[in-house]
């Protein structure tokens, strides 16, 4: 028993305290070492060895659970290698992510404004509005820029919204679906595009003018040719509605807001929905 020591002498060795050890035991991780006949624990090189790999384990970044399994199949050097990779693998995810966020605040701190942040669509950009970007690729999105720069900016911001809450109703999925349906039909895509091209004009209308009627039948005219909105109810709640239109306001003007409701009315007039939700 001579290279053996008490509990207390194997923590302050360690590093570690009475309670971890104690927990380790209690978990399993740590094996009873054998104790004195006074009953005292006496702990020796195996355990020693063994608190020496927990230590270099948990600097990997491993938890408890996953260091009692690798410990458990030492002998397996494939386990571990795997164990490694998968490690290895989510490390560098953690750090593209890092790399991100970094982007996002020294982008921040670059806003000409000294006494304000702006924590604007541009610097939070809607995943799904990427996602959308990533389907659509570079040179459609490019004509979509270059065909209405307003309504593109617009939509960026409403994407926006939609992705930072949950209106009860998953529109990504949709909007996700019809970039997809644009892709492999680019007529219908320019079909879109020409329409946005005319939405511009809602901008300088008043909500009263007639074009904005005439734009909203058009609008819907596309929106029923394109088969992924057959059966679609596009309306959601009329207290998520009227959220959700609070705070499109501050992104569309009066017209729009007025084009918005008149092609979501003429879509359920066609599918046969009243818009009537409790």
């Amino acid at each position: 028993m001579e290279n053996r020591i008490r509990i207390s002498d194997f923590a302050k060795l360690t590093g570690s305290t009475l309670k971890t050890i104690m927990y380790y035991h209690k978990i399993g991780l740590l094996q009873e070492p054998e104790r004195s006949s006074g009953g005292y624990r006496l702990y020796g090189p195996a355990e020693l060895t063994r608190m020496q790999s927990i230590k270099r384990l948990k600097s990997l970044g491993l938890d408890l659970k996953r260091i009692k399994e690798i410990l458990g199949k030492m002998h397996n050097l494939k386990t571990m290698r795997e164990v490694l990779q998968s490690l290895r693998t989510e490390l560098l995810n953690e750090i593209t992510t890092l790399e991100e966020r970094v982007a996002k605040i020294e982008k921040l701190l670059d806003e000409d404004a000294e006494d304000a942040v702006f924590l604007d669509e541009n610097t939070f950009e809607s995943p799904s509005f990427q996602r959308v970007k990533e389907i659509l690729g570079h040179e459609q999105i490019d004509k979509y820029i270059q065909t209405s720069p307003e309504i593109y900016a617009q939509q960026q911001k409403l994407f926006g919204i939609l992705d930072d809450f949950q209106w009860g109703q998953d529109h990504r999925e949709t909007f996700l679906s019809l970039a997809e349906y644009f892709k492999d039909h680019p007529e219908k895509y320019q079909m879109a595009l020409d329409s946005a091209k005319r939405l511009t004009k809602l901008d300088q209308l008043s909500a009263d003018d007639p074009e904005v009627e005439a734009l909203a039948k058009d609008s819907a005219e596309i929106m029923k040719s394109i088969p992924l909105f057959e059966g679609v109810n596009p309306s959601l709640s009329k207290a998520m509605e009227n959220l959700y239109d609070g705070m499109v306001a501050g992104v569309l003007s009066p017209a729009r807001m007025k084009h918005k409701r008149l092609v979501e009315q003429y879509l359920k007039e066609r599918s046969g929905f009243d818009g009537k939700k409790d």
